[in-house]
């Protein structure tokens, strides 16, 4: 079957966007960052494109589907620029949001026929 394409977006201000290496120059994933921070950076193999900080992480996802609609990926899967990691903890900047025996590659696969 033809490969879909799979597109990674994250919502940054200030976070160590290291992690998301693993996913750039892969075949069929294309990673955008957002960033709305005061921080110029580029990262190899990825599209830094700077955004107002108005809003929240909504905002940056619901731009990017404004601005993107025509073009979206197959699959788009939206985070927050933060490692992700298990647990949810209130007041914390290291909030986790993955739940047992999942992992941030889990959401790069669609459900089988697009169901879940």
């Amino acid at each position: 079957g033809q490969s879909l394409s799979t597109e990674i977006v994250l919502s940054h201000f200030h976070e160590d966007v290291s992690w998301v290496r693993r996913y750039t120059g892969k075949q069929n994933i294309r990673v955008t960052i957002y960033s709305k921070g005061d921080q110029v950076f580029d990262l190899a193999g990825s599209s830094v494109l700077p955004l107002a900080n108005v809003g929240r992480e909504s905002h940056t996802f619901l731009h990017h589907i404004v601005h993107n609609y025509d073009t979206l990926a197959d699959w788009t899967v939206f985070s927050q620029a933060t490692a992700p990691t298990w647990g949810y903890l209130l007041s914390n900047s290291a909030n986790g949001h993955l739940n047992d025996k999942v992992s941030f590659d889990d959401y790069l696969r669609p459900f089988p026929a697009t169901r879940d």
